[in-house]
């Protein structure tokens, strides 16, 4: 009991300590970095992206701490076209590390974009219970973002003048940026029903830049050049209940540290049906005054195809202002 009190003591003056630096930096920092959050996994998607206190394997993303009761061998591939106009693709792996299912590690990888702009995020996570109510988890991740190598087309641009074009050509901006993450997140088994969980995403996230127009001479012109930016920490609270033996639902709240985007809840629902099909129902919504809330909904199938691979195909439909979109899922577990 003595080892549970220090843990959470210590933890919440690391927690307490993280947040005031954050808030401090984010107030100076302005605007953040690229690599926008858009959703990972149909699952998720499914249910509104109220995922923070799940334990899978697409807790690699959203509370590391959920991968440490994992047993064996996990892995899955997501796909979606974001507002039909951005390509975005996930791959992740965890593993168990022994038998007891204490604890794991997981690798994950996005892949977006196009010539214009392409971002990679590459991370490792670590969970581990520390007891059996309590479970907590780490991530560090590697951004690498390439921008300007795409061509334009002459044809595209037919009200302007020839050299108009080439000027306006010429001054187009290219470079890189590369940067790391971390996060950091907990478990918490209230009862046998309900579960706390709370992310911690991004507390260090610098993002370092070089770039240069695609002709200095003739443009006459030049780019920011070499400079850095911070992708904004986010802190999500989530709770998930198992409210009969086949219907859960799920909530998260996640607060606002810039006066630019609103506090924003998430709800889902998912209802098992003969051990193998999972309907689920998603809401999303940033506490303002716009219009801008999100619903989804979602199918899942849990095929058993041999004694040692469970195969998990999932799909989801989320309703947008900009564009509603698809989004799949193909997990497996041996």
């Amino acid at each position: 009991m003595k080892t549970k009190q220090h843990f959470l003591i210590v933890f919440s003056l690391a927690l307490f300590m993280v947040l005031s630096y954050r808030l401090q930096a984010q107030e100076l920092s302005g605007l953040g970095a690229a690599f926008i959050d858009v959703g990972t996994g149909a699952r998720p998607s499914g249910l509104g992206g109220a995922y923070t206190a799940e334990s899978d394997i697409y807790s690699t993303v959203f509370n590391p701490a959920g991968i440490a009761g994992l047993r064996g061998n996990n892995a899955a591939f997501a796909f979606t076209n974001h507002y039909n106009l951005i390509p975005y693709s996930f791959t992740a792996y965890t593993m168990s590390l022994g038998d007891a299912g204490n604890s794991a590690i997981g690798f994950a990888l996005w892949y977006s974009g196009d010539d214009a702009l392409r971002e990679i995020t590459f991370q490792a996570s670590y969970g581990a219970k520390v007891t059996n109510e309590l479970s907590v988890g780490a991530t560090l991740k590697y951004r690498r973002a390439q921008f300007g190598d795409n061509s334009l087309n002459r044809n595209d641009y037919i009200v302007f003048e020839d050299d108009e074009f080439t000027l306006g050509d010429s001054r187009q901006v290219q470079g890189s940026g590369n940067g790391i993450g971390i996060d950091i997140g907990a478990l918490y088994q209230v009862t046998p029903e309900v579960v706390l969980g709370l992310m911690l995403k991004d507390i260090y996230s610098p993002v370092f830049y070089d770039s240069k127009v695609k002709n200095q001479t003739l443009s006459g012109k030049n780019a920011k050049g070499s400079y850095d930016e911070t992708v904004p920490m986010m802190l999500s609270i989530g709770t998930l209940a198992q409210l009969t033996e086949y219907l859960k639902a799920s909530a998260d709240y996640t607060p606002s540290f810039d006066d630019d985007v609103s506090n924003r809840i998430r709800g889902g629902i998912e209802l098992e049906l003969f051990s193998m099909l999972y309907i689920r129902g998603g809401y999303q919504n940033m506490l303002n005054k716009e219009q801008d809330e999100k619903y989804s909904v979602g199918l899942g199938f849990d095929i058993n195809a041999i004694q040692s691979l469970g195969i998990l195909i999932d799909y989801a439909y989320s309703i947008e202002q900009l564009a509603n979109s698809h989004r799949f899922s193909l997990g497996l577990e041996f």
